[in-house]
């Protein structure tokens, strides 16, 4: 059991609109203590000497803002009681809800010298906010499924009516941030909130510092993904939102060209500049059992983190007009991405040699018949990079971009054909293996996959974290092997292999080309108004290619159709597997006959007949048979 303290000169300092209430409910509470209790009176502070007097308040929100200062000033000890307007304070202090929890824990905590944040003189209960700042607010976190969608739901009808604001903010160390934000969030520690606690996990009331939570998100989609991880609970643990900057600092000066409005502790206020200083060691405290604080502190240290934040030409923009549906990023927060895309536009000694390797690599492969060749012939060929340069090119319609990938990519296309054709020409093999086969009738599925591939290389571009994923993009999206394939359709003089392999080869480069400008376009690096016209092309050309890959798509469901129509089918004590189809006029279809004897001419025949009349077309059968016994 917890030690009881005694204190002398002990007050009470008790709302008087709650006369009833404090005297059957809270005197009784105390006992025999001796205890003076005090009517608050608004602008007649009470005479109590400095130092040992102990001052136990049963007052709202409002009223002990106005008792704070003396409080600092007198030197009092000071203890708070769960007054029903006392909502800001009882949670900034920590303050029990229950009156008896509350006064025992006046008699049995330790004394504890505390910070007070100060706003332009007037202290701070728990918060203030500037502006917009969604479930950042302390208090603002429900808990249920129904009560988050509720929540969600009246958010998104505010959205298209947000728009960022300039602010300037000046440190004690004196750097100086100039930004454009939703919203501000001023507490001068996260003890008492869970979810400023997690993303704030070094905070403390007594360190002399304040914490400033900046919003300032660069898009409707940016900002919508943040509320959707609220709905979904995804905001519990400590994870920072990527459009918020945090400043920690002693003293904090907030500006704005025109007049702050901002609520501090749920007060409507208004003005052209908020000074705010954390006064260290301001009170002499009872804490709340809800309240943590530690005994020994060192001194904080001011922190700048606005890496999220919108500076300089990003700024600029977004105080031009209401938040956009898509981010767009300023030339200088993507000038690495920028130059990379810039370098893999040229056509290097090393992306010429690299990409006669890897030809000549799936080439054999495909002879071979060998998937692991032809896979390392994709990990090893350089086309991803040019093409990735061209998508960018088309987004932002950069003239010199555009025209140094295109050189670069054709002058690759070229090479890649001319190799895989003199190989071609050069070995004593004209068979069409089931590799080059596999390329020769592309369909809808592959262009799916293409799009894919595109997306996926855009943001392992655009994302330095993910860049090591490119090889499974480029193993995904197989660019050299249908290359490899059109060439030996040259080298072989079989305008149809060539036809085929090619119509894959644009379908991955147009695919790519369009899902890349358009992930460019998601993520903010070109403004629609300039992508419109480059991805308009882009399209009209997928959408061209898309017909015969339609008709191939259409092939193939229908091939599939009969497959399973005659697969395990017995037809005169014959059984129908191993089903293969080769489209033509008339249909040629291979597949194994299994019977307990020898299959006769006239079962064959009347097999054939069978088949023809299922299916409803003549077919030219290739079979092979089997006895089973």
């Amino acid at each position: 059991m917890a030690k009881e303290h005694h204190y002398h000169n002990l007050k009470l300092l008790y709302d008087p609109q709650r006369q009833e209430q404090v005297s059957q409910r809270l005197l009784p509470l105390f006992g025999d203590r001796p205890l003076e209790a005090v009517p608050y009176k608004a602008g007649k502070p009470p005479l109590w000497p400095e130092g040992e007097t102990t001052v136990v308040c049963y007052l709202g929100d409002r009223e002990l803002a106005m008792v704070l200062p003396l409080a600092m000033e007198q030197g009092w000890r000071l203890a708070l009681l769960p007054h029903p307007e006392l909502n800001r304070a009882k949670a900034g202090f920590g303050i029990a809800a229950n009156l008896p929890e509350a006064v025992a824990d006046i008699f049995t905590g330790e004394e504890r010298w505390v910070d007070l944040l100060l706003v332009n003189g007037r202290p701070v209960l728990q918060s203030v906010v500037l502006g917009e700042v969604f479930d950042l607010a302390p208090g603002s976190h429900v808990a249920g499924f129904s009560a988050r969608l509720t929540k969600f739901f009246g958010n998104l009808k505010r959205l298209t009516t947000l728009y960022l604001k300039p602010y300037t903010f000046k440190t004690a160390l004196g750097k100086t941030l100039h930004t454009a934000a939703l919203g501000v969030l001023l507490v001068e520690h996260t003890r008492s909130s869970l979810l400023t606690r997690n993303l704030l996990p070094d905070s403390n009331i007594n360190d002399g510092m304040m914490h400033a939570m900046i919003l300032a998100p660069r898009s409707l989609l940016g900002l919508l993904r943040h509320l959707l991880g609220g709905l979904l609970g995804f905001h519990r643990g400590s994870q920072f939102p990527p459009f918020a900057g945090h400043i920690k600092t002693g003293t904090l000066e907030i500006s704005a060209p025109t007049a702050i409005d901002y609520q501090q502790d749920g007060l409507s206020l208004s003005q052209k500049k908020l000074v705010c200083e954390t006064v260290p060691k301001a009170l002499r405290l009872l804490p709340g059992r809800h309240l943590t604080i530690d005994r020994a502190v060192p001194p904080g240290k001011e922190r700048f983190r606005i890496q999220g934040l919108p500076t300089g030409e990003a700024r600029t923009a977004l105080l031009a007009k209401s938040l956009p549906i898509l981010p767009h990023a300023a030339t200088e927060d993507f000038k690495e991405l920028y130059q990379a895309l810039r370098q893999n536009a040229l056509a290097t000694p090393a992306y010429l040699t690299l990409m006669v390797l890897s030809t000549l690599l799936a080439t054999i492969g495909l002879f071979a018949n060998s998937p692991p060749v032809i896979i390392g012939a994709m990990i090893l060929a350089p086309l991803m990079a040019p093409i990735i340069s061209l998508a960018m090119g088309v987004a932002r319609q950069d003239t010199a971009l555009l025209a140094g990938s295109a050189r670069t990519l054709a002058l690759g296309v070229v090479l890649g054909l001319g190799c895989a054709a003199l190989l071609a020409a050069l070995l004593p093999l004209k068979v069409v293996t089931t590799e080059i086969g596999a390329r020769l009738t592309p369909t809808l599925l592959d262009l799916g996959v293409a799009i894919i591939s595109g997306i996926a290389g855009a943001y392992a571009h655009a994302r330095a974290e993910v860049a090591r994923s490119l090889a499974g993009v480029a193993i995904a999206v197989a660019l050299v092997p249908p290359l490899a394939v059109a060439g030996i359709g040259i080298g072989w003089g079989d305008w149809s292999v060539l036809w085929g392999a090619s119509l894959l080869f644009l379908t991955n480069l147009a695919g790519i080309v369009l899902a890349a400008g358009l992930t460019f376009l998601t993520l903010g690096y070109a403004p629609f108004h300039r992508a419109r016209r480059g991805l308009l092309i882009t399209m009209a050309a997928v959408t061209l290619i898309s017909i015969p890959l339609l008709l191939g798509f259409m092939g193939m469901k229908e091939e599939q159709t009969l497959v399973s129509q005659l697969e395990g089918l017995t037809l005169q004590e014959v059984t129908i597997r191993e089903v293969r189809i080769r489209p033509g006029e008339p249909l040629h279809l291979s597949l194994r006959l299994i019977s307990a004897g020898t299959i006769s001419d006239g079962q064959l025949e009347e097999v054939k007949t069978a088949i023809e009349n299922r299916i409803g077309r003549p077919i030219v059968l290739e079979a092979t048979m089997s006895i089973v016994r």
